[in-house]
């Protein structure tokens, strides 16, 4: 039986109240078939007419779990099996025996596989017409058996058709109300999505408020201490070395102050990390090498001409990830060079960062909080973080990040294009 094409596919074949029997049907239908041998080898002398019979209904049993799988309603495969079925009824009504058994069987499955109302009618006319004309030819066709068949082929007839029209209907009005109960479950899932999506932007909202009011004022007092100090110093005349090393510690204090104090406005305004304002990924991957560098490892930087199309949490987590590495080299590493280098090949992102510092061995010490928040944010993206690190022979992290390969299509994406990037919000 198939069912209103416009109903969701979540209910449907898997919902259909025929389905939810089909395992029932199944067994009525090979059980009726083994009464029906029984009954054959039991009580037909005739070995001929035995044989003829017990053929026509293994047939009909192989043809049945091929014709009639779920996954084939609605197909041309059900009207196939229908057409068997009325075909070796009807010829079993032809032969002496207890054939017209499978009538009690054949008329449900009809309307179960028949693809529509006016099919069902069609079918269980034809078949009534066949078993009535096999009974016919059986008993020679007299005026009294004339009768009495064609009664009881226009009682099955209205019977079958009576009962399949009446479950139709009752279906019919059973997945309208599944229909209804899916579309209002959807509605309530919506609504689910929704609060939490309004949650989440009242929290997104609240810390927000907090780094604006904490961190971010905080860092403008450092900024504007700093700056103070640097007035003060260079107004004295100091030309000793303790002077010199102490500018260079309050420019230090300046610039990191002034880096987390733009960090915290781009947290405040939800536009990723400030090295992105722009778009442009290489240049913030440049500038790491070169921070990492001043802070007193030589690092270098190899980088292609151009990136494919990345998304807005593709980047973050690339620049995050560089910068985690990058952290981990200068405070655990004890290394004097390291290198970043960042590889476009085929679908793939290979971000790789290196060094000649101590290393230590994968198996046994990968515990530390920069390595799992590398292996999370790639985790987020699809990619993946291998490690290549041994006692005393340095370390290298390759994080490979799956991306969609436009240079095919002539459409790489240039240095500083980054779509659907919000605009840069300066704090007041």
């Amino acid at each position: 039986m198939n069912t209103r094409p416009e109903r969701t596919d979540r209910l449907l074949p898997e919902n259909s109240v025929w389905i939810h029997g089909m395992k029932w049907w199944h067994i009525g239908f090979y059980t009726a078939l083994v009464v029906v041998v029984l009954v054959v080898l039991n009580g037909e002398p005739n070995p001929a007419i035995t044989a003829v019979t017990l053929g026509a209904l293994a047939a009909l049993a192989a043809a049945y779990p091929f014709l009639t799988r779920q996954r084939h309603l609605g197909t041309w495969r059900p009207t196939v099996y229908v057409v068997l079925l009325i075909l070796v009824v009807g010829f079993l009504a032809f032969l002496p025996g207890s054939g017209a058994v499978l009538l009690f069987v054949a008329f449900p499955q009809i309307w179960m596989f028949s693809s529509t109302a006016r099919a069902g009618l069609i079918s269980t006319a034809a078949i009534c017409v066949a078993v009535a004309t096999g009974q016919l030819v059986r008993f020679s066709g007299s005026p009294e058996d004339l009768v009495g068949i064609g009664l009881q082929a226009g009682l099955s007839f209205l019977a079958s058709t009576m009962l399949g029209l009446w479950i139709y209907k009752i279906i019919d009005q059973s997945e309208d109300r599944a229909q209804l109960l899916a579309e209002l479950e959807a509605a309530r899932t919506e609504l689910q999505l929704a609060d939490q999506r309004q949650g989440a932007m009242a929290e997104r909202e609240r810390m927000s408020r907090e780094i604006h009011d904490t961190l971010a004022q905080g860092f403008t007092s450092v900024v504007m201490l700093s700056e103070a100090a640097l007035a003060q110093l260079r107004s004295n005349r100091l030309d000793s070395g303790a002077a010199h090393e102490l500018g260079a510690r309050l420019d230090a204090i300046n610039t990191t102050a002034r880096d987390n104090l733009q960090e915290a406005r781009s947290l405040i305004a939800s536009t990723g990390p400030s090295q992105l304002q722009g778009g442009d990924l290489l240049g913030a991957l440049g500038r790491l090498a070169s921070a990492a560098t001043s802070a007193g490892c030589l690092t270098t930087s190899s980088l292609p001409e151009s990136l494919p199309h990345l998304t807005s949490n593709q980047q973050i987590a690339l620049l995050r990830s560089a910068q985690e590495a990058l952290t981990n080299v200068r405070r655990h590493a004890s290394a004097s060079r390291s290198q970043l280098k960042l590889d476009h090949s085929g679908s793939n992102l290979l971000l790789t960062v290196s060094d000649d510092g101590g290393g230590f061995d994968p198996d046994l010490d990968t515990s530390g909080y920069g390595l799992k928040s590398i292996n999370a944010r790639l985790n987020e993206i699809g990619g993946t973080l291998s490690i290549t690190s041994a006692i005393g022979e340095g370390c290298a992290l390759r994080m490979v990040v799956p991306v969609q390969d436009h240079h095919a299509e002539g459409a790489a994406a240039p240095r500083t294009g980054v779509q659907d990037q919000p605009e840069r919000v300066e704090a007041q």
